[in-house]
């Protein structure tokens, strides 16, 4: 399968799982999930947010070729949220320890940063 192939099944995969999530919704108030106009673009944007993330968590992990497979595309695709939650918490964030000098270094860096990007605006 090309890395298409494997976008499309993840795609389908979290469109899925969307759809069922939207008919249940509907199932359970009898009308659409908003209450107003201005909710459907923020829902909007969560979905395609969504879908995004499961079809390319499924073609990147097709082409590295740790699926084999439609149904394991699809399968990335539905548990796409799950998987990079998974992922995320395995991510530690250390922070420099105070007095080693690091902190010293992470603020001149800000600095520097800060003082460039206020050159650029002056600039343009």
């Amino acid at each position: 399968m090309s890395g298409i192939e494997y976008l499309l099944w993840g795609l389908f995969g979290g469109f899925a799982v969307e759809g069922l999530e939207f008919a249940a919704a509907i199932r359970r108030s009898g009308k659409w999930p908003w209450k107003r106009k201005s909710q459907i673009t923020p829902l909007a944007a969560s979905v395609a947010i969504r879908l995004a993330v499961g079809s390319g968590l499924a073609a990147a992990a097709g082409s590295a070729q740790q699926i084999s497979g439609p149904f394991g595309a699809l399968a990335m695709g539905v548990a796409a949220p799950l998987i990079i939650e998974q992922l995320a918490s395995q991510i530690t964030v250390a922070l420099p320890q105070e007095g080693s000098g690091a902190q010293e270094r992470f603020r001149a860096l800000g600095s520097a940063i800060s003082s460039e990007s206020q050159g650029a605006e002056d600039a343009g």
